[in-house]
């Protein structure tokens, strides 16, 4: 919440809280007055809102609202603080005070009718959806848990009416087309379920789910090589690096197994709460809503992991960080998120600058399950480590189970490959590879980059070389390794002055990268300039060479460059 609106409300406050002072009345050994205490714990939720401490901005939004129990917006954002915080007791005691006041809130209804919904009592969810808030986000939680709640009690005939409303919100009238299909796929209406389904397909939306629905509605009419045929095609369109559900429909599909072709309504309704989560929520900055109901959709269905990895991708950045990471923990050995739990905890771990734990939990993830996503990330991981050793051999077993066509399609797996040759010191395998990028890519501005930079520095084929990178710096005029690439080439050939022009460009664009400070220092050692070029060689240090840079930059600030000739 930006501070104007934080200080606008606590305007409010003091006018609310002026008229009720008598009320609440003022004890003789208690210094501060009730309506004291109401600016300091309403201020202290908002500012806790404001550095991401839900568990005091729940306690302070409580205690605010117990000293203003007739300020019906104090009271939603008490009960939104309790969500938030994961505390369903303290949620559910505001929402029933909350509709004493205000029997239309949104917020209230949503928290007692998911509760009721995780517990079956059915009965008790209708009783919270019959009374309607304006078009909010929660009303479209509870129209979702109305409909699936006579879907349960099979009455489609009201679930469709319920889910009309969505239409009212932008982002969930997609909702509603994909809950049509659901409901008409459970009456055996194939065709009416695919239309629906194709409508949802169109807007870009909610693409996984939906990819699985289709493939469950094409299974139950015995087209299973169609429904593998379906969920190949879109993860072929991800690259290969869908992870999650789809992956192992494709897998049980590709071995004849029988595939669940109907979820429970309490499977579906929790899933219903976690698709608008990141997509509406996150996209429009509006983060409380959307860990509402990726916490909601955890009350319904405890064993929904895709809402808990969900979570913590969004707490994450918001300083989180604690809570992330034991959602990701909470998720299970053959749990089809478990892949991307792996990933994002590494990922956590390689932040924390935690390196080996990150290693450890992609290393142990790999043997679990080697899919394209874990072989990919590891990698990377031991390229990163600069260990390109021990990442070549899945660089090699990834092009393996390629096709020519597949490769040509995406040249990166070459290109990486090419990389690792490269740091070994097999170079002419290396070559290989960079040209067979080349010749897919002609403008492929890395792979060009990368054999030009390599000739140049091994004083070979020095023409072809320059053009490379030429060509490639008028493909990419803003990347600092380029520009400093073509800045180095004029440097092996000697002509200085024209080298530091394009080296103190190439600093400017990448000012952190220590190969290209590194060798800024080397142009001006050679123009004479020995006390910057010893700067720019202190600096570079500063940047995390690599382990033969960091040497040779030591060399040089005790001898200059003479002394890295002599070693």
């Amino acid at each position: 919440m930006p501070l104007k609106s934080i200080f606008m409300k606590f305007a409010v406050f003091a006018a609310l809280s002026s008229c009720s002072t008598t009320h609440y009345g003022t004890q003789a050994d208690d210094p501060v007055p009730p309506s004291g205490k109401l600016y300091g714990e309403y201020l202290a939720g908002a500012y806790a809102s404001e550095i991401a401490k839900p568990k005091a901005r729940s306690e302070n939004y409580a205690k605010a609202y117990a000293r203003m129990q007739g300020d019906v917006y104090l009271g939603r954002e008490a009960v939104m603080a309790a969500i938030q915080n994961g505390d369903w007791l303290l949620a559910r005691t505001l929402s029933r005070e909350l509709l004493a006041e205000d029997r239309s809130s949104s917020e209230a209804r949503i928290v007692l009718a998911s509760h009721a919904f995780s517990k079956g009592d059915y009965a008790g969810v209708l009783k919270y959806t019959k009374t309607r808030d304006e078009a909010t986000p929660m009303q479209a939680a509870l129209d979702i848990l109305e409909a699936w709640t006579h879907i349960e009690l099979g009455d489609y005939a009201s679930a469709e009416q319920a889910i009309i409303h969505l239409d009212e919100l932008t982002y969930f009238s997609y909702m509603g087309d994909l809950m049509r299909g659901k409901i008409a796929t459970r009456q055996g209406q194939r065709d009416k379920a695919k239309q629906y389904f194709k409508n949802v397909t169109g807007r870009g939306v909610a693409p996984s789910e939906t990819r699985r629905s289709q493939a469950r509605l094409l299974i139950e009419g015995g087209e299973e090589n169609e429904a593998l045929e379906l969920l190949e095609t879109y993860s072929k369109d991800l690259g290969g690096l869908e992870t999650g559900p789809v992956v192992n429909m494709i897998a049980a599909l590709s071995k004849g197994e029988a595939v669940a072709t109907q979820l429970s309504p309490t499977q579906e309704a929790s899933i219903a709460l976690v698709e608008p989560s990141l997509g509406y929520f996150t996209r429009r900055g509006e983060f409380v809503e959307a860990e509402a109901f990726l916490r909601l959709a955890q009350l319904i269905d405890p064993q929904n992991d895709k809402a808990k990895v969900w979570l913590a991708t969004l707490l994450e950045p918001q300083g989180r960080e604690d809570e992330a990471r034991n959602l990701f923990k909470q998720i299970d050995l053959g749990s089809p998120y478990k892949v991307d739990a792996d990933m994002a905890l590494a990922n956590y771990h390689f932040r924390k600058e935690e390196d080996d734990k990150a290693l450890a939990i992609l290393e142990k993830s790999y043997a679990e399950n080697p899919i394209d996503g874990i072989r990919e990330s590891l990698a990377l991981a031991r390229r990163i480590r600069e260990d390109y050793a021990a990442a070549l051999p899945i660089y090699d077993e990834l092009i393996a189970e390629r096709t020519a066509e597949e490769i040509k399609e995406d040249t990166s797996l070459l290109y990486y490959r090419g990389i690792c040759y490269e740091r070994i010191g097999q170079w002419d395998k290396a070559v290989v590879d960079f040209k067979r990028v080349l010749s897919y890519e002609p403008e492929h501005a890395d792979a060009l980059n990368y054999l030009g930079y390599t000739w140049v520095d091994r004083g070979e084929n020095l023409h072809e070389a320059f053009e490379m990178i030429r060509t490639a710096a008028r493909l990419e005029p803003r990347s600092g390794a380029i520009t400093d690439s073509l800045g180095w080439a004029h440097y092996k050939l000697g002509e200085y002055n024209i080298a530091k022009k394009h080296l103190e460009k190439a600093v400017e664009l990448s000012p952190s990268s220590a190969t290209i400070v590194d060798h800024l220092g080397d142009v001006y050692w050679k123009l004479g300039r020995k006390r910057e070029a010893g700067y720019q060689w202190e600096r570079a240090l500063e940047f995390d060479p690599t382990d033969k840079e960091r040497i040779n930059i030591k060399l040089k600030l005790k001898g200059g460059l003479e002394a890295v000739k002599a070693e």
